[in-house]
């Protein structure tokens, strides 16, 4: 499984990240910028991929806790005015 950091979306500014970078598994092929669900303990939050590939030793104080993004954004759906949003292929 590819390890990957994410920023979430501001909760203020609509499809805008920034702020801190949160570490997750990724269950599917992900890319710099590709925009996905991601699980916190608050429910899934929108976040966009800031990098990818991660080495195993820089998380290893965090692994027991991170969770896995299982579901990536159709990010040109997502970006157009549309409020309803799927899955990227």
């Amino acid at each position: 499984m590819n390890i990957v950091n994410v920023k979430y979306e501001d909760q203020y500014n609509e499809k805008t990240f920034s702020g801190k970078e949160y570490s997750y598994f990724a269950e599917i092929k992900l890319s710099v910028g590709d925009i996905v669900e991601a699980p916190t303990q608050y429910g899934l939050k929108t976040a966009r991929v800031s990098k990818i590939d991660i080495p195993e030793e820089k998380i290893i104080n965090i692994k027991p806790y991170m969770r896995v993004i299982t579901r990536k954004i159709n990010k040109k759906e997502y970006l157009s005015d549309s409020s309803e949003y799927g899955v990227a292929a």
